[in-house]
C-alpha cells in the first residue's frame, strides 16, 4: 500500500520518496526500531536536499514508545501515522497466502491486529476489506490531505547531506552485485548475505533500489545515484555503529563513474564489483517469471503484472545491457547464472570471498 500511495502522489506531481523500513535494518540482530529510527534520521537530510516534499514509509509500530523512537529524531518533520486494518477472516487469509509463515502464527497476527483496534495509536485508520489497492491508496491520500495540521511540504533548510552521511569509520570490504535486469542481483546478493551472516561474520546488506526511490526524477540525476550514494554512506555509518565490518550491496553499476560516485563516499573501503551475467534466453525467462509474480516480493517491482509485449521489451533491453557490460568487461569478478540454481552461484561467490568467513576465527 505504501508503494501505491507513493505512486499516486508522484503521478500527481508531488515529489515523493518511498522507503520500506525493513530495508534499512538488514544486519544480524539489527531488526530493532532504534536502528531503523537512527538510519532513517541519517537519510532524512539527503531526501530533503533532493527536493522531496513527502516521504512515504512502510513499516510497523505497536506502541507509543516505538513511535516516539522515530519522531524524536526527526523533530522538523510533520508526521502522519496511518493504520491499515482488515477483518480477522481476510487478514488470516492474506497471512497464509504468503506461504512462508508457520500457519499457527496466523492466529497471533489476528490477535495483534485486534488489539490495535482499541489502541488509538495512529492519526488515521483505513479499512481495506474488499477494496482494491488503488482504491485504498486514494482513501489514504484523501484522509491525510484533510488533516488540519498536515504540512504542505518539506523544506530543504540549510542541510549539508554529504557531511551528514559520511562517517570516518570505513568498511573493511564492500561486495557489490551488479548486472542486467533479472540477472539475479538481489536474489544472489541477499543469499550471500544470509550465509555470511550465519557464519558469524559482522555483515550488513543493502539493495540500492530500496534506498533512493524518489519521483518525479531529477533531470540531472534520473537514476538518483547521487541520493543513493549519500544514503548508502549514511546507512553504512549506522551499521558500523552496530558492529558491522562488511557490506554487501546489490544494484546497477553500469559505468565506472557510477561506482566511483559511491566509492568516494566510502573512504578507505575496498570495493569489489561482482557482475552477474546471463544470456538472452535466461533473462527472457526470468523477466517472464517476475511478470507472473514469481521471485521474491519487494516493494516497487514494476515488472509484475505487465503485458506480454512489455515484458518482451524489458527482456530485450536486459539482453542488450548484459552484452554491453560483457563487452566492457565490467566488474572485478564475473559470475554466470545461466542454468544454475542460486545456491550454486552463491557457492562460487563465497569461494572468491572465503577470507571474509575467517574473520574473528569463525
Amino acid at each position: 500500500m505504501g508503494w501505491e500511495v507513493f505512486t499516486q502522489l508522484s503521478r500527481s506531481g508531488v515529489k515523493t520518496g518511498f522507503l520500506d523500513l525493513d530495508q534499512i535494518a538488514l544486519i544480524p540482530g539489527g531488526g530493532t526500531h532504534g536502528l531503523r529510527a537512527r538510519n532513517l534520521a541519517a537519510m532524512w537530510p539527503n531526501f530533503r536536499s533532493s527536493g522531496t516534499r513527502c516521504l512515504v514509509l512502510a513499516g510497523f509500530v505497536d506502541t507509543v514508545d516505538e513511535v516516539r523512537e522515530y519522531t524524536e529524531l526527526l523533530p522538523d518533520a510533520s508526521w502522519t501515522l496511518c493504520r491499515l486494518r482488515v477483518g480477522a477472516g481476510e487478514l488470516k487469509e492474506r497471512f497464509l497466502a504468503r506461504g512462508w509463515f508457520a500457519p499457527e502464527l496466523a492466529d497471533e497476527a489476528v490477535a495483534g491486529a485486534m488489539a490495535l483496534d482499541s489502541s488509538g495509536l495512529t492519526d488515521i485508520c483505513v479499512d481495506t476489506d474488499g477494496l482494491a489497492v488503488p482504491e485504498v491508496a486514494r482513501l489514504v491520500i484523501e484522509q491525510v490531505g484533510s488533516r488540519p495540521d498536515a504540512a504542505p511540504a518539506l523544506t530543504s533548510g540549510s542541510v549539508d547531506p554529504v557531511a551528514t552521511a559520511v562517517s570516518a569509520a570505513a568498511p573493511a570490504a564492500v561486495l557489490w552485485f551488479s548486472g542486467a535486469t533479472a540477472v539475479g542481483k538481489s536474489t544472489v546478493g541477499y543469499e550471500v548475505f544470509r550465509q555470511v551472516a550465519r557464519a558469524g561474520v559482522p555483515v550488513a546488506y543493502l539493495d540500492l533500489k530500496q534506498i533512493g526511490t524518489v519521483r518525479p526524477a531529477a533531470d540531472d540525476d534520473p537514476e538518483y545515484h547521487r541520493l543513493k550514494a549519500r544514503n548508502l554512506a549514511a546507512l553504512w555509518a549506522g551499521y558500523r555503529e552496530d558492529g558491522a565490518r562488511y557490506l554487501i550491496v546489490s544494484g546497477d553499476a553500469d559505468r565506472d563513474d557510477t561506482v566511483s560516485r559511491y566509492a568516494d563516499l566510502l573512504p578507505g573501503a575496498t570495493l569489489t564489483v561482482c557482475r552477474l551475467h546471463a544470456g538472452p534466453a535466461t533473462l527472457a525467462e526470468r523477466v517472464a517469471q517476475r511478470g507472473r509474480g514469481g521471485g521474491p516480493v519487494v516493494p516497487g517491482d514494476e515488472i509484475r503484472g505487465l503485458s506480454h509485449g512489455a515484458l518482451q521489451r524489458i527482456a530485450e533491453r536486459a539482453a542488450h545491457d548484459a552484452e554491453a557490460l560483457e563487452r566492457a568487461g565490467a566488474g572485478e569478478l564475473r559470475v554466470t547464472t545461466d542454468d544454475r540454481p542460486v545456491q550454486d552461484v552463491v557457492g562460487q561467490v563465497l569461494a572468491h570471498i572465503g577470507g571474509w568467513l575467517e574473520v574473528d576465527g569463525t
